[in-house]
């Protein structure tokens, strides 16, 4: 008699310990057909033997096909009768000649993200390691290497979304002085005047990052209603009178934070608004997870720049700030507190 063996349905603890084991292989595809710039060469050749012949392999294009095949899987390409093509989400975020390619912001990211990860068990016992000056974030020429690829992030649909917020503001109608601190390239900034009828732009962040700002400024023909200022904000006059300040995953280098919002209090004018897109991290700083684990490797270095939940908030009470507002953003990186505070009139 044949014993008849019960099939158990794979339990969710097992389904997530193998969707663990897998998330460092789909990064390395991801690396991978960036660094060899596969989409550019998928634009014009669908063929493995001729995709062969222009990466000039030394051996036939087997592995070649288990790659493609791979990118296939990630939805990267489509295959058909043998053949690649580039899907929709490569020829935007992966193809080079794209105005919101992305593959630089990925390999910035993942070098600050992933380069402790093999020295864990190292760093939790002897605790963080002396930072090479390179590695420091909040360091001027990081942020020149890194200008371009925020603004094609910023092109990529996160300033639509900001200008779309902003717009449904009440007071968005009367706003005529917007200064975006810390701004890097400003497209977000000039994404909202662009859509006002009278609005100006002002932009505040270091000179590297301005530079990049007055092309693009140029570019899109805001030349007269957008404006610069370079320089560190904790230093530099950012001005007054205005009618609405934006700050958005840039107050992590304030140096004095009593100090930074009195100021921006004090640059507003009376029922001016401040908003604030930052983390939030809850659950005793352990949640949102792709938050924490993100930032994880920067935080065993000694580098942990995330805000708390409210904290933001807190800070604003104490400067004047009369009526505060919480509201929940979800953003590619995970759930976002946007912090919106009203100035007395």
């Amino acid at each position: 008699m044949t014993q008849q063996l019960n099939t158990l349905p794979l339990s969710q603890d097992l389904d997530f310990l193998f969707e663990l084991m897998v998330g460092p292989t789909r990064m390395a595809v991801l690396e991978t057909a960036i660094i060899m710039k596969l989409p550019d060469i998928l634009e014009t050749t669908q063929e493995p033997k001729k995709i062969a012949k222009i990466l000039k392999l030394k051996a036939n294009e087997s592995n070649l096909i288990y790659f493609l095949d791979a990118m296939t899987a990630l939805g990267f390409v489509g295959k058909e009768n043998g053949t690649y093509t580039n899907t929709p989400f490569s020829k935007s975020y992966l193809l080079t000649t794209s105005p919101t390619y992305l593959g630089g912001m990925v390999n910035n990211i993942s070098q600050m993200q992933h380069r402790n990860l093999f020295r864990i068990p190292e760093l939790i016992v002897q605790g963080p390691p002396k930072l090479e000056i390179k590695d420091k974030l909040d360091r001027e020429e990081k942020w020149k290497e890194s200008a371009r690829h925020l603004a094609n992030y910023q092109k990529a649909g996160m300033a639509k979304r900001v200008a779309s917020l902003i717009s449904s503001l009440p007071e968005y109608p009367s706003i005529q002085r917007m200064l975006d601190l810390g701004c890097g390239p400003g497209i977000m900034c000039m994404e909202v005047v662009s859509n006002h009828p009278t609005m100006e732009g002002y932009l505040c962040d270091m000179p590297p990052l301005m530079e990049v700002a007055q092309k693009e400024i140029a570019a899109a023909g805001l030349e007269t209603r957008m404006h610069t200022i370079a320089g560190d904000y904790n230093k530099v006059d950012f001005g007054h009178n205005y009618d609405l300040i934006w700050t958005s995953q840039t107050l992590y280098y304030v140096k004095d934070f009593s100090s930074m919002f009195s100021r921006i209090y004090n640059a507003l004018n009376p029922g001016g608004l401040f908003l604030s897109l930052h983390e939030g991290l809850a659950c005793e700083r352990t949640q949102p997870s792709d938050m924490v684990l993100s930032r994880l490797s920067l935080a065993l270095e000694g580098q942990d720049v995330s805000f708390e939940q409210g904290e933001i908030a807190s800070y604003l009470h104490e400067s004047g700030f009369y009526a505060i507002e919480i509201r929940i953003m979800d953003l590619p990186f995970g759930p976002a507190e946007l912090t919106i505070a009203r100035k007395s009139r």
